[in-house]
């Protein structure tokens, strides 16, 4: 079964969606759209009656509401009901008070990860987002501890029947570890979709270098954010 993305002419282009079961990597720069596509693929679960979930790891979850809200994405109402679940592997620190619709865990212990990846599938999500990465995060764990929790990840998503999203930011400079985590993250990717900002056009683009399972387009394909979200433009 395939989910739309809620970009309609990107859905168009891909046979209807992505995938369910799949393990999908968003990948670019700073700026690019990434989390924007993110967030748009959730909110058009919401649409469709469907629990999603989203992990944050870059900004405080009030931070995301309310980058939801801009876009006219109220996504509170759908914490309330259980059908959007909040979950924040960024770091907290007290004094600051926890957010209570929040769930906190540590990507350091991959038992705590599993555990909540069962959570979710109990509350039967069918969408699932993560990040925003950055590649030098992946670069500080040991490879020999990242592989399984790839392989669960992937394990997950399929058995499950879920779209996992990972946000991935690339880094500016790489040495030799980062390339490695990277190049593992991405080979055992389903899907992995590009970003970038054409600086020539002044136009973010995306493409899609991999997708199982459907034609798809090789060339970079400019979009543009406004109001209502990520709108894919006609060349």
């Amino acid at each position: 079964m395939k989910l739309k993305t809620g970009i309609k002419r990107l859905d168009e282009l891909i046979g209807g969606g992505i995938e369910s079961g799949s393990r999908n990597i968003l990948y670019g720069p700073l700026g690019t759209g990434k989390t924007v596509f993110a967030m748009q693929f959730l909110w058009q679960g919401l649409l469709e009656q469907e629990t999603v979930a989203f992990d944050v790891m870059d900004k405080p979850f009030p931070r995301l509401r309310s980058y939801f809200n801009s876009f006219g994405w109220n996504i509170a109402p759908y914490e309330a009901k259980g059908k959007f679940i909040s979950i924040q592997a960024f770091p907290h620190f007290e004094p600051y008070p926890k957010d209570p619709r929040v769930t906190y865990f540590s990507l350091d212990s991959f038992d705590e990860m599993k555990r909540i990846d069962q959570l979710l599938s109990e509350k039967k999500i069918t969408r699932f987002a993560a990040g925003d990465f950055s590649e030098q995060l992946f670069s500080l764990y040991d490879l020999k501890y990242m592989e399984p929790v790839e392989d669960w990840t992937i394990n997950w998503c399929h058995f499950d029947n879920i779209v996992n999203i990972d946000i991935m930011t690339a880094a500016t400079q790489k040495d030799i570890s980062t390339q490695q985590a990277t190049d593992l993250d991405l080979n055992k990717a389903h899907n992995i979709f590009l970003f970038r900002l054409n600086k020539e056009t002044c136009q973010r683009e995306l493409r899609i270098v991999k997708i199982e399972g459907t034609k798809h387009p090789l060339e970079w394909l400019p979009f543009r954010i406004n109001s209502e979200g990520l709108q894919l433009l006609r060349r």
